[in-house]
């Protein structure tokens, strides 16, 4: 009997679903009010991070696969994919798109041509990542230690040039179960979204990289105040986090969804 039991582990493994040891949390945003603007539940399991948007009807999640993004829309049942071929095919698309502007300019009498190209200029210069300053490092000013509901915490202001932008209370990762997964997760994106933000023909105006952020203040963000102009625009807090068997299949389009082809007209 023993020795049958043995045989069938196999086929009793591939009937199970499959689930390993990971962690899920939720992080609520609140507006200056007090009133719930936002809710996002995390899903970590090694270097895979899901997030499933919650907020305000939203019907959208977004899967994070070490080098790839799964966005999926539950409305229609559809999901897009960004990764490095999709930015080649993006770059390609513009470069084409700009060689044929330029063929139009050059049918144009000189002195409109001189116009629009003067005009075109800076917007082309920022489109093929010329003419702008790399993203400037955050500046943080440690404000001491504090606490947070449980958790006692290291607070920080975040700086973008002389306006302070947020105060970021954050614990130890040791005394959060499960964050130092969720941590590895969330810097795996982080690098990742940094290295197509770098690589994008259309890049964004400068800003604070979050990976640079979260390297200086370490340990995990539980309650995070947003500023602007010197006013409390909102609120990020750590609603409730727990170590708990994932299922693998969390961290894959549905088989019912459809891929779309972002780059193509639906």
């Amino acid at each position: 009997m023993k020795q049958s039991v043995i045989a069938l582990a196999p086929f009793l493994f591939l009937l199970s679903p499959l689930s390993y040891g990971g962690v899920t949390m939720d992080l609520v945003t609140t507006d200056a009010a007090g009133n719930e603007t936002g809710r996002i539940n995390f899903i970590a399991q090694s270097t895979n991070l899901r997030m499933d948007d919650k907020g305000n009807g939203s019907r959208n999640s977004m899967i994070f696969l070490g080098d790839q993004f799964l966005v999926l829309d539950h409305r229609d049942k559809s999901y897009i994919v960004m990764d490095e071929a999709m930015l080649n095919e993006m770059s390609a698309q513009i470069s084409d798109a700009m060689k044929e502007m330029e063929a139009q300019l050059a049918n144009l009498p000189p002195e409109q041509r001189a116009m629009a190209e003067q005009m075109m200029k800076g917007q082309m210069g920022r489109m093929m990542g010329q003419e702008q300053a790399p993203p400037p490092k955050p500046r943080v000013e440690a404000l001491g230690t504090g606490e947070w509901q449980t958790f006692k915490c290291k607070n920080y202001a975040v700086y973008e040039g002389d306006a302070k932008t947020q105060v970021i209370c954050s614990a130890d990762l040791g005394d959060i179960d499960g964050a130092a997964e969720m941590m590895q997760a969330f810097q795996g994106m982080a690098r990742f979204v940094t290295k197509m933000t770098e690589s994008m023909p259309m890049r964004s105006e400068a800003g604070i990289n979050p990976g640079e952020l979260i390297e200086q203040i370490g340990g995990f963000p539980v309650h995070t105040i947003d500023y602007r102009n010197g006013e409390v625009t909102g609120e990020t807090s750590l609603e409730s986090v727990n170590e708990q068997d994932i299922d693998s299949g969390l961290f894959a389009a549905p088989a019912d969804y459809e891929r779309q082809d972002p780059m193509r007209h639906r």
